[in-house]
């Protein structure tokens, strides 16, 4: 790829040129252009602009966090952009979920707007995950009997012959147990494939590798790009992302566990039993069919060990690894060792023929499930059972920068309201970065108020909600409350249940979470009660008058937090400090961060667990809230308040 100098939105024939003419070009934006089409002139968000732009000159890395209503996504977009034409690059934009990536790409979405407005015509391409395409392979091998085919697999396979994209987009209501019978899977070895290079999973990645400007992908694509890269570079193949100049990570505070679980795997019983039960279709030789036989009653017989070894809970459950568990797992590898022997005989009597891919396809899905369960038995391992997913992941995740992975010199820069450098610099690995941080470009003093209950605060659940539901009255309804799980939310809705309270009651857990969010923006006086709902709430005006966090948001029960702490006590390091007070605060300040989202909202932070107070991070706590805003002790000046009183 060239430079495009002249696709530059300013003149500049050489890198002294470009850079100052990219400096006066975002000055030229953020303070002119902009403010004449409505936006705001954002000190907060200029600065952090121009930190971003000398980041992706220098080849830095860099954490940029920008407390919420910034406008992050236009400081990284328009240095990204430029940096893209000049190096002749694109850059990838790694999102956190698909939400974000919609809102970055839809109509009317920042991308868009940013291109209409100041004429860049910029060229992004949307980067899908693999596995969200089928394989044309396994539409026409997805052959069932009379009365054996799945609820929905005729529908799918009417749709799977007539589409022209392959995209799962195009069908949401597919289940994934079913979609998987279709849809492509890392271990299909594509290599091998009669449709090679032509099959619509590889002209959507065509499609996105033509990206002249930015590819928009999530976390876990961007992982999976990272550690194929090389082995497919090595063996002919096209990775999965572009050649880029650069990459963000939007909400970059969620990439550490996403890197982590990508260098692991995850077992369920049913695609195990699945896996092996489609190879019956190669059952002629009697040899094959008995050891198909000893490896679904070894399955069988792990499955429910390990059922027997997980304990109960919600989440992400402990499993533990007994003599009798591991046994099971090594007598479940050995079978599977079998069966491959037998494959391979199978394979080589296929030669040449339809099926050929296919039972190779298998015994690279089976090496996977091998490589899982010579993990499980490794007692460095992380394991946890998570819905009806084990999952095995390696205690030490490998370091984001190194020869088979991001090369040294790569910009890299980390963007989100919550970030704590030092923390997630130790998980990734890195040893060098750079740090950008501004607060909120709203006057908190004067839109926010910090309530924190007079005396040493309640401890038992009753009185905690009994102290909630003293503060709704206040707000009238209009609150947010932030849970630590979905188990805490079902405590509370049965101690609510003993109050009388007028306003609608909005329980996570009763309905699809983005319903439930425009519920609580549409019923003005309603209160929404979650655990998931710390990020990614954007809800402007009085419907959201209140955020009541009533504990502190400690990890807990999480076996890589569990990881992270022994790892921190082994080099010497307090495993609080090191860990759960980092990971407490990211979260604590993206509750807060939920209130104020706009120059106009009013609103209320009550902080009800008071156990900080006369700690040595006490401060740290303190600064998680407005640091301007008034603290109160007395609902009245609460209700004084939001009724346009204290603080107007």
């Amino acid at each position: 790829m060239q430079i495009r100098w002249t696709k530059l939105p300013f003149a500049a024939q050489n890198e002294s040129a470009y850079r100052q003419g990219l400096n006066d070009w975002l000055g030229q934006v953020f303070y002119d252009v902009l403010p004449e089409h409505g936006f705001e002139v954002r000190e907060e968000q200029i600065y952090t602009a121009f930190r971003i732009a000398r980041a992706l000159n220098e080849g830095a890395t860099l954490m940029a966090e920008a407390g919420p209503g910034t406008g992050k996504t236009f400081a990284y977009l328009l240095p990204a952009v430029c940096h893209a034409r000049m190096r002749g690059k694109p850059v990838v934009v790694a999102s956190a979920s698909s939400v974000l990536k919609a809102q970055l790409t839809g109509p009317g979405g920042d991308i868009q707007t940013l291109s209409r407005l100041l004429n860049l015509n910029i060229d992004v391409r949307v980067a899908g995950n693999p596995a969200d395409y089928l394989c044309e392979l396994k539409v026409e091998a997805g052959d069932f009997g009379p009365g054996e085919e799945p609820e929905g697999w005729s529908d799918l396979i009417h749709w799977a012959r007539r589409t022209a994209t392959g995209a799962r987009s195009e069908v949401p209501g597919v289940p994934d147990d079913l979609w998987e019978l279709v849809g492509w899977d890392p271990s299909l070895s594509c290599d091998t494939c009669p449709r090679r290079g032509h099959c619509l999973m590889v002209a959507a990645r065509r499609h996105h590798r033509e990206a002249a400007d930015l590819v928009v992908c999530d976390h876990r694509l961007f992982a999976q790009d990272l550690l194929t890269r090389a082995d497919l570079l090595e063996g002919g193949l096209i990775p999965i992302l572009p050649s880029y100049s650069a990459v963000i990570f939007d909400e970059g505070h969620y990439f550490p566990e996403t890197w982590q679980r990508a260098q692991g795997w995850a077992l369920s019983q049913h695609r195990l039993q699945r896996t092996l039960e489609r190879l019956e279709l190669w059952h002629a030789r009697e040899q094959l069919a008995w050891r198909l036989e000893a490896a679904l009653v070894a399955a069988e017989n792990f499955m429910r060990a390990l059922d027997m070894h997980t304990k109960p809970g919600e989440g992400k459950r402990d499993v533990d690894r007994t003599d009798m568990l591991l046994q099971a797992a090594s007598r479940l590898d050995r079978a599977l060792d079998l069966l491959q022997t037998e494959l391979v005989t199978e394979e080589a009597m296929s030669e040449g023929q339809s099926g050929e891919a296919e039972l190779n396809a298998y015994q690279n899905r089976i090496d996977e499930i091998r490589a899982a369960l010579r993990l499980f038995r490794r007692p460095e391992a992380v394991v946890w059972r998570e819905g009806d997913e084990l999952w095995v992941v390696p205690d030490k995740p490998k370091p984001l920068f190194g020869r088979d992975h991001l090369q040294p010199g790569t910009p890299v820069i980390f963007s989100s309201a919550t970030l704590e450098p030092e923390y997630q610099a130790r998980v990734l690995g890195l040893s060098r970065f750079d740090q950008s941080r501004v607060g909120v470009p709203f006057d908190l003093g004067r839109q926010s108020l910090v309530y924190l209950p007079a005396g040493d605060g309640a401890h038992r659940v009753e009185d905690v909600v009994a102290e909630a539901v003293r503060v709704m009255r206040a707000t009238r309804g209009r609150t947010l409350i932030l849970l630590r799980s979905l188990a805490e939310v079902r405590r509370w809705r049965e101690a609510l249940a003993a109050y009388d309270l007028p306003w609608p009651l909005i329980y996570e857990g009763d309905g699809d979470r983005g319903a439930q969010l425009e519920r609580f923006r549409a019923e003005v006086d309603s209160v929404l009660i979650g655990a998931s709902f710390w990020e990614g709430v954007d809800v402007r005006g009085e419907a959201l008058s209140c955020v009541l966090i009533p504990y502190l948001p400690f990890p807990e029960h999480d076996p890589l937090i569990r990881e992270r702490r022994e790892q921190a006590q082994a080099a010497g390091q307090d495993p609080f400090r090191a860990v759960d007070l980092p990971e407490m605060l990211i979260k604590l300040k993206q509750g807060v961060g939920r209130l104020i989202r706009t120059a106009e909202d009013r609103g209320v932070i009550a902080l009800l667990d008071l156990s900080y107070r006369g700690t040595d991070w006490a401060d740290e706590v303190e600064a998680a809230c407005p640091e301007d805003a008034e603290r109160v002790t007395d609902l009245a000046a609460v209700e004084a308040f939001l009724a346009g009183g204290a603080g107007a």
